[in-house]
Formats: structure tokens, C-alpha cells, sequence
């Protein structure tokens, strides 16, 4: 028992190296939009978007847009509830029930903006500027538990308390971006318009990692002639990224209610410097976020309200990052209707597998509004809910906390390390404001 705490540390480091704790932890969330309108449509951004950060994921976006110049703030606020469950089995071994062991429930928060300039070449011509920042890959994250121990409940009793752990992450890798595109108009040709978009993204970040085991007054005092036995243990991984990525598309107007969308995002090469609190200097490796490749389309019906109908498909070739991850499909679709009193009502749906397992995928729907302020300011609102559920092995095995001194071991067994995976499931609310003005 007294390398328990070496062996704590192994395994810590196994966790961090593999990805095999917190979902998406090392690759980073990715992030699908940067707009409450955008979001509020199932987050679509290729060929139907008024908003200046869509040129992240289409440059061209930019030539749809009417005003001379203008700028947007966007607020975004995450929550995420995260339950782990385990099978529970009876005295002959039959499978009763999944018990919910640890549920953690957490707030995050992003920024992002973006403004642009047009200026009107002729009648037929339009070029557009703009500079964009925003996350594109967020390692926020909280897990939080507690290792309690068998001791009976009667009388009101409470099992006592022998560890505190925790997985905290931070950090995000940001993109600046500058943006230019070109639209072209001709109403006498079978293409009435046509916008050609590039963009540059110069990426920066960090992003940090800490993992805990804390003992209780309570444990140390039960181990008073085994006090090594129980050391706290941290763990800390600090990343620093710095790179480069290309964005680039066309959207082809077929006539005034129809437009097709194309974009290209090419493979990210950044280099990412890393350190754990034992190492004395920072190493170094080179990663590479994924290729993308995305196609959309826009109708706009004849109809009483002034409609608009999106749909996205996008390849995203994860397999550049990882030879081990899978290159994955994801759709989204959204739906604009305005009333007459000039309000939106905006419904969307998002389908996202993911690249660690293309069988793990997240659903989510959407809605949202605008709102009109004074002086040719707008609130767009936006919210989405989501879940993804998938397994995975125990991040804190019971076998750590294996000692005759914390348990009551007179009917039972000292604890063992599960060999089943945990049952998870995360459920996500994403809330959004954006607020534009246009000139």
C-alpha cells in the first residue's frame, strides 16, 4: 500500500496521454457557430447566414450581406449536466438496475465578434472586408466526485468521506481571422449572383488540465501508521498552441430564392508546447486539426411569411488528427419564418458524430428570435439543448482507496476496480445573444 500513491500518478498521466477520462478533453469541443442566429438554426453557416463570424466556416457568407459596414458581440453560456452511472447486480448476480454514482452540473462561458467594411465596385460588383475572433476549440471542462465508504446508514448515519477528486480543464484555442470576398450580381444570367470568399485564421491558445485527488482529515487520521499510504496527488497539463488554418468558399445564387453553398477548410497544422508540474522545460510536437469539406442550401418559398429554409452537410476528416478517429458526416438544418410584425421565429436541428467514435453522436434542437433596438441596433437570441450518451471505464478506480482502515470489511470485501465501463450521459444547454449593427 505505500506506492499507492506512484501508482495514483501513473495512471493519472495514462488518463491524460490515452484520452480516455472526460469526453473530448484533449481534441477540445469544437465549436459549430458563432451566432444566436446561427445557432438558433442548427447552427448552419454555409450558404444561408447574415451574420460576419459565419466567414469562419465560409468566407463567401460575407458577400450576402446588404449594409456598408458594421460589427457584432456574441455571448455564449454553456451549461452541462453530466450523470455516471454503474451496474448494480444482486447476491446471484443479476443485473438489477444502473445506479447514478456521480452527477456534476457546471456553467461555461465565450466570446466572440467580428466587423466588416463593403465597398461597391460598380452595379454588378461588391468587396467585402472583415476581422473575426473566436474560439474554435474549447477544453472547459469540470468533473467533480466524491470517494465515500461503505459504512451503514442507519440512524442517520453518514458514510464517511475519504477523498475528494477532480478533473479541471481550461483554455481555448482562439482564431483572428481576416476575411475578404468578392460578390458578383447579373439578373439576365441562369447564376443571378455569385460571392467567392478567403480567409485567413492565425490560431492561438492554451489550455490547462488538472487532476486531484485530495484526502480527508478523516482518512489520514484512520491511517496514522500508514500515512504514506494516502498522499494528495496533483496533476497538472499545460498546453500552448500556435498555428495557422485556411477557410475558403463559393455560394452560387440559382435565382432569387434559391442558393448553393460550398466550403473548403484545409487541415490546421499548429505546434503545441507541453509541460506537467514534474517537468523543468517545455516540450514541443506538431498536431493537426481536420480538413473539412461542406456543401449547403437555401430556398426561400413563396410564402404569406418571409420564409427561409437551410440544410448543411459537411465532411470533417478526423482521421488527419488521429489515425485511430474516424472521419464523420454531421448535418444541420434550420428554419426562418418572419411574421409580419417583423419578429422571427427560428427553428434548427443538429446532427454530430464524433471523430473518437463515429457511433457516439450528439442530437440537438434549437430555437430563437431577434429583437430590433433603437439607432439600427439588433438582439438575436438563441438556446439549443443536446445529448450525447457513450461509455467509458471509471476515471478514479475503487481499488486506490483499498484499505482495511477506511472500510468495514466484517460482510464485505474491500472495494475492486470495476471492470465494466461507467454508463454516461451528458446533456448540454447552449444560450446565446448576439448583438449587430448595421449601417
Amino acid at each position: 500500500m505505500k506506492k499507492i500513491s506512484l501508482v495514483i500518478i501513473l495512471m493519472i498521466i495514462s488518463f491524460n496521454l490515452n484520452a480516455a477520462s472526460l469526453f473530448d478533453r484533449d481534441v477540445g469541443e469544437e465549436m459549430r457557430c458563432f451566432s444566436a442566429r446561427s445557432l438558433a438554426m442548427g447552427s448552419v453557416e454555409i450558404a444561408s447566414s447574415e451574420e460576419i463570424t459565419a466567414a469562419l466556416n465560409n468566407p463567401a457568407i460575407l458577400g450576402l450581406l446588404h449594409n456598408k459596414f458594421g460589427f457584432q458581440l456574441t455571448a455564449n453560456v454553456t451549461k452541462n449536466d453530466e450523470n455516471r452511472e454503474y451496474p448494480l447486480y444482486d447476491s446471484f448476480d443479476g443485473y438489477l438496475d444502473d445506479a447514478v454514482y456521480v452527477s456534476n452540473a457546471h456553467f461555461f462561458d465565450k466570446y466572440s465578434g467580428g466587423i466588416y467594411f463593403s465597398e461597391q465596385l460598380s452595379n454588378s460588383e461588391k468587396l467585402t472586408l472583415a476581422f473575426n475572433f473566436a474560439p474554435l476549440y474549447n477544453f472547459d471542462f469540470k468533473y467533480e466526485e466524491e470517494m465515500r465508504n461503505n459504512e451503514n446508514t442507519d440512524n442517520d448515519n453518514e458514510q464517511k468521506k475519504i477523498a475528494n477528486n477532480s478533473f479541471i480543464g481550461s483554455g481555448k484555442i482562439y482564431a483572428y481571422s481576416p476575411s475578404i470576398a468578392l460578390s458578383l450580381k447579373n439578373s439576365n444570367s441562369p447564376i443571378s449572383s455569385l460571392s467567392l470568399g478567403f480567409g485567413v485564421s492565425f490560431l492561438e491558445g492554451e489550455s490547462e488540465m488538472d487532476s486531484t485527488i485530495i484526502f480527508t482529515e478523516w482518512a489520514k487520521e484512520q491511517m496514522l501508521n500508514d500515512s504514506d499510504s494516502l498522499r494528495d496527488t496533483t496533476y497538472t497539463m499545460k498546453n500552448k498552441y500556435s498555428g495557422i488554418r485556411y477557410q475558403g468558399g463559393l455560394i452560387v445564387g440559382l435565382n432569387e430564392r434559391i442558393n448553393l453553398g460550398f466550403s473548403y477548410i484545409h487541415k490546421s497544422e499548429l505546434t503545441k508546447e507541453y509541460r506537467t508540474n514534474s517537468d523543468t522545460v517545455w516540450a514541443d510536437t506538431t498536431i493537426y486539426y481536420p480538413t473539412k469539406f461542406g456543401i449547403g442550401f437555401e430556398y426561400h418559398p413563396r410564402n404569406e411569411w418571409d420564409t427561409k429554409f437551410s440544410i448543411d452537410a459537411e465532411l470533417i476528416r478526423w482521421s488527419e488528427y488521429d489515425s485511430l478517429y474516424d472521419d464523420v458526416l454531421e448535418f444541420s438544418a434550420g428554419i426562418e419564418h418572419i411574421m409580419h410584425n417583423g419578429i422571427p421565429i427560428r427553428l434548427g436541428f443538429r446532427y454530430q458524430p464524433s471523430g473518437q467514435n463515429k457511433e457516439i453522436t450528439l442530437i440537438a434542437f434549437s430555437t430563437g428570435t431577434s429583437i430590433k433596438l433603437p439607432h439600427n441596433f439588433v438582439l438575436d437570441i438563441g438556446t439549443e439543448i443536446g445529448k450525447r450518451n457513450y461509455s467509458e471505464m471509471d476515471l478514479f478506480p475503487d481499488g486506490y482507496y483499498a484499505h482495511e482502515s477506511l472500510w468495514d470489511t466484517t460482510h464485505n470485501d474491500l472495494p475492486e476496480d470495476r471492470d465494466e465501463p461507467d454508463k454516461v450521459s451528458d446533456f448540454m444547454i447552449n444560450a446565446i445573444a448576439t448583438i449587430s449593427w448595421k449601417f
